[in-house]
């Protein structure tokens, strides 16, 4: 634990940079709701696009390139992470909480972290939408709409990539242990990362359907307050944690391809 507490990139060591001012806290506060910000951002922008071309639903359209936000604010994610962690004299491996010292410990907390995901991760999202619309057919049907085939090839070798790179590390390896150097309470902190990860889903992928934008946003509490509690209790477990959000998320391009091809997957 102690050496934990000695990192870099602990609030320990982050904490007499936000009291001499060289950690800003607009700039942690930023970096928490960047992901949402952006990713809604490009939506609205394309929905635009697609209103003055007279689409009969820009916003659908618009909602159906959502990994291509994604991937456009995790890599902005990771720059300003290495730019601010730059500033700060911090190194990109540091946010990332790498540490070859403590890997057998990282491990078994890894381990732990798979358990509770294989429970929380996707059944609280099945559930809700057995509850809404008594089945996962229509929610998902919304979420994975066909793009052009030429959009999504590039999806599968950029897009897991950056994805892993930058969620985890944005939420956990930035923001929270810069919001307990400023002294906020850990579980404040599990909650707010926690509840920012599931909610930022919700601005992937908006469309003008309440209860869709409601799953959207709680469908990954569960999970993600999970991640928030495990990365707090053992931050140097991120690196393997991001090898399984790569695995995770290698996925999605496919599921995608599928659809764009014409056929069904739900």
């Amino acid at each position: 634990m102690k050496e934990i507490l000695a990192l870099p990139n602990s609030p320990e060591s982050l904490a007499p940079l936000v009291a001499d001012g060289r950690l800003p806290k607009r700039r942690v506060w930023g970096m928490l709701f960047l992901r949402s910000a952006l990713t809604f951002g490009l939506l609205l922008l394309v929905s635009s696009g697609y209103a003055v071309s007279k689409s009969a639903d820009p916003v659908g359209q618009s909602a159906a390139w959502w990994l291509w936000y994604v991937m456009i604010a995790g890599g902005l994610c990771i720059y300003l992470m290495w730019y601010f962690g730059k500033k700060e004299g911090l190194r990109l491996r540091d946010i990332y909480f790498i540490n070859r010292g403590t890997w057998k410990g990282d491990l078994i907390w890894a381990f732990i972290s798979i358990v509770g995901i294989a429970i929380l991760a996707q059944p609280p999202g099945t559930m809700l939408a057995n509850a809404l619309w008594g089945g996962t057919t229509y929610p998902n049907s919304m979420l994975f709409q066909p793009l052009p085939i030429f959009a999504v090839y590039p999806l599968f070798i950029l897009m897991p990539a950056i994805h892993a790179l930058a969620e985890l590390p944005t939420y956990f390896g930035y923001v929270a242990p810069r919001l307990r150097a400023m002294r906020i309470n850990r579980w404040v902190v599990i909650l707010i990362t926690g509840a920012v990860l599931s909610v930022q889903h919700m601005f992937f992928s908006f469309q003008l359907d309440a209860q869709y934008d409601f799953w959207l946003a709680v469908k990954f509490l569960p999970f993600a307050l999970w991640m928030a509690f495990i990365l707090d209790h053992r931050p140097t477990a991120m690196p393997y944690l991001m090898a399984g959000h790569f695995l995770l998320d290698l996925s999605l391009p496919f599921l995608l391809l599928l659809v764009s091809q014409g056929l069904s997957i739900f």
